[in-house]
């Protein structure tokens, strides 16, 4: 087991951009490992589950990943079994009145993460937003009372998004009843480091843009910043890496910086900022 000092995993969270609740939160739990001698194997881990508050775009998959991987480091704090060491679920919403089959879907998922193992030990990510403003219905109250007989092995994370404080409160307040929680926000990437990661990723292939060409990149993603489905630093990657596509094929001249006007078809108003953010609208309602 390594500690944060030789750990490249506590390392890579602490370099990261913001996540500074996140980044907060492993420190706390790097003092435990270190002050905790071991934890008998099978016990139920002592860490809270968490209350991760976000908006699409700020990496969840992303954390989820680095969270799996620092702990995985960290068998006195947490056991992973099964196929995967972390898995994604949507709590869909359901009326009282109709009938509830979440929790069966969840426990459907629970089995397939641990494959041919007999039990699953790991992350179960939950979206939870769906519920905001339903969640002292009798259903939602029966997933808790589920989580809370059931989640000794897992390290739940409930997300939900950032839009009402007030009720977020009381969702976090009710939540408590049932599971010992740790409340995280995670503020999303702001315009200036997702046109740093954009010019990080040009560079790699050799690609230096002109400040007006800079701008022109950075207004376009402000463009696809504004749409609520907008995926981060998903979509920044999706876009740095067609515009290495475009310029190669077109034979640039590598010793020159880029200027706008070989970014024309890249800008906000473009054909492709329309179509990207009608995909990314098409992706986020049909998938999770």
């Amino acid at each position: 087991m390594q500690d944060g000092r030789t750990n490249p995993v506590y390392q890579k969270i602490l370099a990261q951009n913001g996540l500074a609740e996140f980044k907060t939160l492993i420190k706390k739990w790097e003092a435990l490992s270190e002050n905790i001698e071991h934890k008998p194997a099978g016990a139920p881990i002592i860490l809270p589950d968490l209350f991760l508050v976000s908006h699409s775009g700020t990496g969840r998959t992303h954390i989820l990943k680095l969270l799996s991987e620092y702990l995985s480091e960290k068998p006195n704090l947490m056991d992973f079994y099964g196929d995967v060491k972390y898995f994604e679920f949507m709590l869909n919403y359901c009326a009282p009145n109709e009938y509830f089959s979440e929790i069966q879907r969840l426990m459907t998922e629970i089995n397939n993460a641990a494959g041919f193992r007999s039990e699953y030990r790991g992350i179960v990510y939950i979206d939870v937003d769906e519920w905001r403003g339903h969640f002292e219905e009798k259903h939602f109250v029966s997933f808790m009372e589920y989580l809370s007989d059931n989640s000794d092995d897992w390290l739940v994370v409930l997300s939900v998004s950032n839009d009402d404080q007030e009720q977020l409160h009381r969702m976090e307040a009710f939540v408590s009843a049932f599971i010992r929680i740790e409340k995280i926000t995670i503020e999303p990437p702001t315009l200036r480091e997702l046109t740093e990661y954009a010019k990080r990723i040009l560079k790699i292939y050799g690609i230096t843009l002109s400040s007006e060409a800079e701008g022109v990149v950075s207004d376009s993603i402000d463009e696809l910043c504004k749409n609520k489905y907008f995926d981060g630093y998903k979509t920044i990657k999706m876009l740095s890496e067609d515009i290495v596509y475009s310029l190669y094929v077109a034979g640039f001249d590598r010793e020159r910086e880029v200027d706008p006007s070989i970014l024309i078809k890249f800008s906000k108003n473009s054909e492709y900022i329309r179509r990207m953010i009608v995909q990314i609208e098409k992706t986020k309602k049909i998938g999770f």
